[in-house]
C-alpha cells in the first residue's frame, strides 16, 4: 500500500529470450539475490507496491515508490547487466483527476 513518502513509479525491464538470465544458474541466483534484497531496499526508501513478470515476453513490471530516485535505481543496479529498464513516475488516479478538473 503506497503512502505519502515519496514518489510512485512503474519500473519496466526487459529482455532478449536469448539474453534470459533464468537460462544459467548464475543469472538465475542474480534474480533471487535481486528480489532478496528488497527487505533491505524498503530501508533505503524503496517501496515494492506490486511486482509482475510476463513470463513469455521476457518482460518485468515493478510498482515502486521511493522517497529518493538514486536509491531506486541503486536497487535496480543488478539487473543492468541483462535488461534494458526504464521508470516512469505516475499520480493515482484520484489525484490526477483532482488536478486536472477544469477551474
Amino acid at each position: 500500500m503506497a503512502d505519502n513518502n515519496g514518489t510512485i513509479y512503474v519500473a519496466h525491464w526487459t529482455h532478449s529470450p536469448e539474453n534470459c538470465p533464468g537460462r544459467s544458474n548464475e543469472g538465475a541466483k542474480m534474480l533471487s539475490d535481486f528480489w532478496n534484497r528488497r527487505d533491505e531496499a524498503a530501508k533505503n526508501g524503496v517501496k515494492i507496491l506490486g511486482a509482475y513478470a510476463t513470463v513469455t515476453e521476457h518482460d518485468y513490471y515493478f510498482i515502486v515508490q521511493a522517497e529518493d530516485y538514486s536509491a531506486m535505481v541503486k536497487f535496480f543496479l543488478p539487473l543492468v547487466p541483462t535488461q534494458t529498464g526504464s521508470f516512469r513516475p505516475v499520480l493515482p488516479m484520484d489525484e490526477w483527476l483532482r488536478i486536472n478538473q477544469p477551474k
